[in-house]
């Protein structure tokens, strides 16, 4: 049986995940239709435009952040996994081999894409595209194991 305090913890964290899920999936379809991008159609993005792809690429980020850095655990942990002190490759191994996730290449690929959009300078513009195109995809395959977390963790855990 999964402690008050931990069912709390994981609660609170699946409602921050569908937040930013929600507003995700949101500035995705707001830019769907753009993508992808070259480099002149993305100079030629209007400043509302812009504003969904930021918004898209923000929230991206910090639903990863909040899945790898807290969902994961506190899921292993309801589980009575002992994760303490494991390294992060662990925790994904772990997920994978629960069948919480399909691979944990993938989420390292999510990884990548992630760190490629953060980081808008000028003289990186064609790697910038590039990651915003590919958080078209990515954006799918984040959202997909989400919704699989989501309901799994409702289930499992009666939330």
């Amino acid at each position: 049986m999964i402690n008050e305090d931990l069912l709390d913890k994981l609660k609170e964290t699946l409602v921050t995940c569908e937040l930013h899920h929600k507003r995700m999936v949101f500035a995705y379809q707001k830019m769907q239709s753009l993508l992808p991008l070259d480099k002149e159609g993305y100079d030629n993005l209007t400043s509302e435009q812009i504003s969904f792809s930021d918004q898209l690429i923000y929230r991206f980020s910090k639903l990863q952040d909040i899945m790898g850095q807290k969902l994961f655990r506190l899921i292993l942990k309801g589980l009575g996994e002992e994760i303490e002190n494991l390294p992060f490759i662990d925790i994904l191994n772990m997920m994978e081999k629960l069948q919480l996730i399909e691979d944990h290449k993938q989420w390292l690929m999510l990884r990548e894409t992630r760190n490629l959009v953060t980081h808008e300078y000028p003289f990186n513009k064609d790697e910038f595209i590039e990651g915003l195109n590919e958080l078209s995809n990515q954006s799918k395959i984040l959202s997909q194991m989400w919704l699989k977390l989501k309901k799994y963790s409702q289930e499992r855990f009666l939330i």
